[in-house]
């Protein structure tokens, strides 16, 4: 009952966190984030009571993103591998691919409403309105806190653990909308650090939407991928401290991005493990790195996937792509300091206790065991290629950051304008991930900045701005 120019909104229900804004201001700058819950303050507010009626929703069918054909090159091998379903895996009706090998193909269902029911995972909002929204017996919520032996007083000795695996996903879906930017990335990984025995890594980034395929579901779509600084002999690669970081999370907000994941390479696992304990391990204390507390419930959680690139033996040896998260569970316990920094080969271990230091015991299938399988902790993510969506860039030419066997240069700028027709829109031919953040770096931020905004609104670049570039690459 309240006209909308004379609504007030807060992010408290009191009015005391008020938001305001112009009509254009972003909302991550007037403290809108993904999860937050706005209130109507007006005093003569009311909410009236409204029947809604769920109604199934059609959605499109999507593919998985599937082996473009031998072009004898890295493009086409790495189309082929950055999307290619693991072994094992299987396509439902609505489109996604279960990521990963080991277990045998299953058809997934669909509920009264038309949604596809997961057979291991429901999506979190599920999970959580089946148990009436109760957070506090959740794994996130657990402390993991030993007791010290004294000469004084009643010793309380820690609860047993039961390890369990984890019912729900926060993350149902991983959309690689951006696939000439995966390509990118695997085809350098395949083609000049491979064979060197040399890994790779990225930050993703991308947004997240409903997953209109399963009952309130999450879908985190990849538009771009950054490569840090990095160590990439191993078997693992490790980024730099990065100074650079800072600003390009600038660039990532002005185009309506955040960072939704990591992405690294490594050889193919043994003794049949989908993920080692030291990735199981590095995983978790991303996972507790990247966690937020904005859930309606203000239950501590993170969206932050993971995508494991490895050489297929299904494929003949092509790198697929394996997107994960891990359980909450074994994100509780390295944020306590419960399992050793120090794993075996297949197993996570609990830390040894120090003197007079009682740990508890941790239960698997049913005995105390300090050794736990890592498939205990493995929660499963979709991957898949939407048939129809237009992706943010329309460009992905520019060459990567921080890649020794290939730096850029200031020419590098000239042969992709060179390249661009200029039958486009000022703003399409701007849009390249890559060359936003050279144009941060070598030119000048500000106007990174600005161009960032006109990719996001789809609107033409300020010609002073254009000018300036013209004046570069001439």
């Amino acid at each position: 009952g309240v006209e909308p120019s004379a609504q007030r909104f807060a992010l408290d229900p009191k009015g005391q966190k008020a938001v305001s804004g112009a009509p254009g201001t972003p909302l991550s700058q007037v403290g809108i984030v993904n999860g937050a819950q706005l209130h109507l303050v007006n005093q003569d507010a009311e909410i009236a009571a409204q029947i809604l009626t769920k109604q199934p929703v059609p959605v499109e069918p999507e593919q998985q993103i599937s082996k473009s054909g031998d072009t004898g090159g890295a493009q086409g091998s790495a189309a082929s591998s950055s999307t290619a379903a693991a072994s094992g895996s299987n396509v439902a009706p609505g489109g996604s691919s279960s990521s990963g090998g080991g277990p045998p193909k299953t058809t997934q269902a669909t509920v009264g409403d038309g949604k596809k029911a997961d057979p291991k995972f429901e999506t979190f909002d599920s999970f959580l309105r089946n148990r009436r929204f109760d957070t506090a017996s959740l794994p996130g919520s657990q402390r993991y806190v030993s007791s010290k032996l004294t000469d004084k007083g009643m010793i309380k000795i820690p609860p047993s653990v039961s390890i369990k695996q984890q019912p729900y996903r926060h993350v149902d879906t991983l959309s690689v909308i951006n696939v000439p930017e995966m390509e990118h990335f695997i085809g350098y990984w395949q083609n000049d650090l491979l064979e060197n025995a040399m890994q790779r890594v990225g930050w993703m980034y991308g947004y997240y939407l409903e997953d209109k395929n399963y009952d309130e579901g999450c879908r985190a779509v990849l538009e771009g991928i950054y490569e840090p600084p990095q160590e990439v002999a191993g078997e693992m690669a490790m980024p730099k401290d990065d100074p650079n970081r800072v600003r390009v999370d600038k660039i990532a907000e002005a185009l309506g991005l955040e960072c939704i994941g990591w992405i690294f390479t490594t050889l193919p696992l043994d003794d049949g493990l989908i993920l080692s304990p030291t990735e199981v391990l590095r995983i978790a204390r991303l996972q507790n790195e990247y966690s937020t507390d904005i859930h309606f419930t203000r239950y501590r959680l993170s969206k932050f996937v993971s995508c494991a690139v490895r050489p297929d033996a299904s494929m003949n040896g092509l790198p697929s792509l394996f997107p994960y998260m891990v359980s909450e569970q074994v994100c509780a316990m390295v944020r306590d300091g419960i399992l050793s920094e120090n794993p075996d080969r297949t197993h996570c271990v609990v830390r040894d206790g120090q003197k007079g230091e009682l740990i508890s015991d941790f239960m698997v299938e049913g005995k105390a065991n300090k050794r736990i399988a890592t498939d205990f902790f493995i929660v499963r993510v979709n991957d898949t290629a939407p048939k129809k969506h237009q992706r943010m860039f329309t460009h992905a030419e520019f060459p990567r950051e921080n890649r020794h066997t290939h730096p850029q240069r200031r020419a590098d700028l000239k042969k992709y304008f060179r390249n661009v027709s200029n039958s486009e829109p000022s703003w399409s031919r701007f849009a390249d991930f890559h060359l936003l953040l050279y144009i941060a770096q070598e030119i000048d931020l500000d106007s990174a900045l600005t161009i960032s905004e006109c990719i996001r609104d789809r609107k033409e670049v300020p010609e002073g701005i254009l000018m300036i570039i013209n004046q570069l690459v001439q």
